[in-house]
């Protein structure tokens, strides 16, 4: 009898490269298996592209239909792998996601080695493809295999995986799913799942390369490395999507594609990051034309002057802070900033904050959204709370780490420290 095979595609808006991951399992050598679209509410042209292929009965395509707002509270893609592990009827059980292409003779290869009645899993060498989608420069790198594991955590990607339905019914029966799609696990779901599968067997090697994986600019992997647990005030950021938000009091507000170039943003300063952590961002006010005719809607951590007058003036928590002169000005490098200029009239209708004085050791004020440099450490100020940042971080949000704030050691005495701004993974 010949062994059915369930493949598990997880796909979230890669338009680019889904319909490849699909056509690759249609062209496979071997017949025998069911596929599983396991889709996380993509857009209408995701899904559009999806349906073409649905006429084959051997395809079964599923929307999650999630809300934005609750795509960080599961390890959406585990959650996706589980819900298909339970309609899945396979012998055998492989994964493909959106990004990445089975090689033709992938499954019939791997069958033949499950077989084997002491292998329960099975994996394989990976071509890796990095792409920069800016100048269309490609490198690339085998990920090979390293003999037989009983530690994969870390060294398999899960495109290059086949196990038994039999070593995952094991791992249900002891953990309750298969997949731990806890959120703490975005970055290495497989991992985790790789490490329950090893308490019950090894994973033996396939000294072949059975698939391509292409790793772009909006790879997750990519977009989540160095990304913080808190995006501070101020930062400029996308996700998949052009849509460009900027946090503000810790939600994020949209920003017409006008008011941004009103606003003097640099589009160079927007960091892209992975939807889920996007939207774990309660959505605020749109930042659009009304902002000129409600002060209360106008955002924060810009600078601004009057039309009438060369005062300047810093807003932070929705009140504009008036630098004292040039030198404070210089002090905190906002001399190179464009100023927005806004009415007279409308710029008395924002409550006053405190003056930014000049820099020295008794500051008692700090301006939110600066880089500061002390000795060797970077620190980002938020509303007068300095918190370190680890410089991989601090490039990870654009900030320029070789032109940081400098202060003295005796300044952080005045200031409260706050929660370091780290990568953890």
């Amino acid at each position: 009898m010949t062994p059915l095979v369930s493949v598990i595609l997880t796909s979230y808006n890669k338009p680019l490269t889904i319909a490849s991951a699909i056509e690759s399992v249609l062209n496979q050598t071997y017949s025998n298996w069911e596929l599983f679209i396991m889709d996380d509410n993509s857009s209408k042209e995701i899904v559009a592209i999806i349906k073409k292929y649905l006429t084959d009965s051997r395809i079964s395509y599923f929307n999650s239909h999630v809300l934005d707002s609750e795509r960080y509270k599961t390890t959406r893609y585990a959650t996706l792998i589980n819900e298909a592990i339970s309609k899945s009827r396979g012998d055998y059980l492989t994964y493909l996601t959106d990004d990445n292409i089975f090689l033709p003779n992938r499954l019939e290869t791997m069958v033949y080695y499950l077989q084997h009645p002491n292998i329960d899993i099975v994996y394989s060498n990976q071509l890796v493809k990095w792409v920069d989608e800016r100048t269309g420069r490609q490198r690339e790198g085998v990920r090979r295999v390293s003999g037989q594991l009983k530690n994969a955590a870390g060294r398999v990607d899960h495109c290059s995986v086949m196990h038994t339905r039999t070593i995952a019914e094991k791992v249900f029966k002891k953990y309750g799913s298969y997949w731990d799609d806890h959120p703490d696990n975005w970055n290495f779901g497989d991992a985790v799942f790789w490490n329950r599968l090893t308490e019950f067997n090894s994973f033996y090697p396939i000294r072949k390369l059975l698939d391509i994986a292409w790793k772009g600019d909006d790879s997750f992997q990519k977009l989540y490395t160095y990304m913080p647990k808190i995006i501070p005030d101020g930062t400029l950021v996308r996700g998949l999507s052009n849509d460009v938000y900027v946090i503000d009091k810790q939600q994020r507000r949209k920003i017409s594609p006008k008011v941004f170039q009103q606003l003097h943003y640099d589009p160079h300063k927007v960091v892209r990051i992975p939807d889920p952590f996007l939207f774990k961002y309660k959505e605020g006010e749109v930042i659009d034309s009304q902002i000129f005719k409600n002060s209360k809607l106008f955002p924060n951590h810009k600078l601004i002057k009057s039309n009438e007058n060369s005062s300047l003036y810093y807003m932070q928590k929705n009140k504009k802070h008036l630098f004292r002169n040039s030198k404070a000005l210089q002090d905190f490098h906002f001399h190179h900033q464009v100023p927005v200029k806004l009415a007279n009239s409308f710029l008395h209708q924002i409550p006053d904050g405190t003056t930014i004085e000049e820099l020295n050791d008794t500051t008692t004020f700090l301006p939110n959204g600066v880089l500061y440099k002390c000795e060797n450490s970077f620190y980002i100020c938020l509303n007068n709370c300095l918190h370190s940042i680890e410089e991989v971080v601090a490039k990870k949000l654009k900030q320029s780490i070789t032109n940081p704030v400098i202060i003295q050691p005796q300044l952080l005495l005045h200031f409260k420290q706050g929660e370091p701004i780290e990568f953890r993974l």
